[in-house]
């Protein structure tokens, strides 16, 4: 009983160092970092080491970009991508909730046909702006995707997302 109490103790001090150190809007990250950790790390650890990002941004802004080669892509050919990234349920769970009636996603809905084949990477942009993200951290989110999947994924699976991604690129 004492062991178990130490070690509550311990991640309470831990939480709070934490909560001090980053203010209070990093509480809801450090409770997630400590009682539920990414499976997919490495892929969210190397957007945030090299893009500078939280850990909610680069699991939002992966998800987005995720999201958006998910419905570009048929579910066969996505398939392949979401078996090489483990975790990827919760990357695509981590996209904010967007107002289609706001933002650029919301104009082009309004645009027709032409609009239509825009929409998917004007919401890519609003929901990086949502999180917090400059949309000019899209290219460079999406090469280390790519080179995540090169290093990790079958062959030929950077080229799906390359392909699921071209409404961005």
């Amino acid at each position: 009983m004492k062991l178990l109490t130490a070690t509550f103790l311990a991640m309470l001090s831990l939480v709070s160092t934490q909560v001090t150190a980053h203010g209070l809007d990093s509480l809801t990250e450090v409770t997630n970092a400590v009682s539920n950790p990414s499976e997919s790390s490495d892929l969210v650890g190397s957007v945030m080491s090299q893009l500078g990002l939280s850990q909610g941004q680069a699991e939002g802004g992966l998800g987005s970009l995720l999201s958006l080669a998910q419905s570009s892509l048929g579910s066969s050919d996505f398939s392949a991508i979401s078996d090489s990234i483990p975790g990827i349920d919760g990357l695509l769970g981590a996209v904010p909730e967007l107002d289609n009636d706001s933002g650029m996603s919301g104009l082009l809905s309004k645009a027709g046909g032409f609009g239509e084949s825009l929409q998917g990477g004007a919401m890519v942009y609003d929901a990086f702006e949502k999180l917090g993200i400059s949309k000019d951290l899209a290219a460079p989110m999406v090469d280390i995707v790519k080179g995540y999947l090169d290093a990790n994924g079958t062959s030929g699976t950077s080229d799906l997302l390359m392909k699921g991604l071209s409404a961005i690129l």
